[in-house]
């Protein structure tokens, strides 16, 4: 699956990622973003908690232009992941 992750800061400087992630089938998209920064990008900034939908509401983020939770969206196909359109730190993560 092809990963293009909007990375931004409080500045509004923005630019994007874009990474092949093999071997995809059965991931969410908090899988392919952790598998991203284990293999690619340590410094790929995300924020989650719970990894199973558990309602912690730590993984909010843009996925293919609709607010969704990170951890229980499908990796398929073409994604992607910017952060919530307000109060960015760094990267995906927001204020919350």
């Amino acid at each position: 699956m092809r990963l293009r992750i909007e990375r931004s800061g409080p500045e509004g400087v923005s630019r994007a990622q874009v990474v092949e992630v093999p071997d995809a089938e059965g991931l969410t998209v908090l899988d392919a973003l952790a598998w991203v920064r284990e293999h690619v990008d340590p410094s790929l900034a995300m924020r989650f908690s719970c990894r199973s939908a558990n309602a912690c509401k730590e993984c909010l983020a843009m996925v293919n232009g609709e607010r969704r939770y990170m951890c229980t969206t499908p990796a398929v196909g073409d994604v992607t992941v910017a952060p919530l359109p307000r109060n960015v730190i760094r990267d995906l993560v927001t204020r919350m």
